[in-house]
Formats: structure tokens, sequence, C-alpha cells
């Protein structure tokens, strides 16, 4: 199943990407029935590429991840390597892309979580896991645009070129 979150922001490629392997989620945000609220992702050994481990942390875990594709500013993609949430025995594989695409006013952020439950009643898992992961998108999206607007002034980066 795939769950799939886009936004705009008013920001430059280059001042979101760090927020993807380094940033802490400070806006008070409703979680309940269980659900973790992300706290922060890090990349602990690294500054990140193709094989460094990035690390998504809750108030319930922490989720351990290995980048499959590194192209900044542009493009994320991760899977999980393993967790010590309470959910792991329901899960087989998590999956995780973050694409950035610029366009006049900014910056368009898609984030897509593809996972693949376990048996018995796989179905029925991945649609819990879909709520609660939308919500979880929505949060660091709202915690990411706040920053983003504190780096920028909430306006995209102007870019000079050279010809």
């Amino acid at each position: 199943m795939k769950i799939r979150t886009s936004i705009a922001m008013q920001s430059a490629p280059e001042d979101l990407w760090p927020l993807l392997t380094s940033s802490s989620m400070d806006i008070p945000g409703c979680f309940c029935l269980g659900l973790p609220r992300p706290v922060s992702c890090e990349l602990p050994n690294s500054i990140g590429g193709v094989g460094s481990e990035r690390r998504c942390i809750s108030d319930r875990g922490v989720v351990v991840q290995k980048i499959t594709e590194w192209v900044p500013p542009q493009y994320l993609q991760f899977e999980m390597v393993s967790t010590n949430h309470c959910w792991a025995s329901q899960i087989d594989t998590i999956r995780e892309e973050f694409q950035i695409i610029s366009h006049h006013q900014g910056i368009r952020v898609t984030r897509t979580t593809t996972i693949a439950a376990t048996r018995p009643f796989p179905l029925i898992k991945e649609l819990g896991f879909y709520l609660g992961l939308k919500r979880v998108h929505l949060y660091v999206f709202k915690n990411w645009r706040a920053k983003t607007e504190q780096i920028g002034g909430g306006q995209p980066a102007t870019r000079s070129e050279s010809t």
C-alpha cells in the first residue's frame, strides 16, 4: 500500500533538504490511540549518501533506515532496517521517498511511504497504518514548513546564475 502526501512551501529546495536528515519536531500535534509522535530525524554516523543510516525517533521508539537513493536537493529514498516500535511484527517492509520539485512560488514536496503488512489480514493492517502514517506525514510537513519559513522568511530563495 502507498501513502502519498504533497505540500507546497514557499522555500528553496536547499533550505528544505537538510531537514530531511536532521530536524526536530517542535510544533504541538494531536496524536492519540497509541500513534507515535515524531520527535526528530538524524544521520547518526555520517553526512548522508547511499548506504548511510537515517534514524526517525518518536516518543514511542526508533526506526532505523538505510538510504537507498540520495540526490540532493531533489530526491531521497530509504527503507526500514529495524525498529523497536511495538508494531514491528506487523510490517514486512517500509520504504519511503521524498521528492522536492521547484516551481515559481517555491517548492512542492511529496512524501510516499510504501508498506507491506504481515499476514494474517494484511489489508486491514495496512488501512490502519495508512491512517496513522498520513497523520505523521502532515505533522512532519507542518514542522518543516515552519522551519523553512524561519530560514527564508517564507519566500523562495533567489538564485544567481552565471552565464
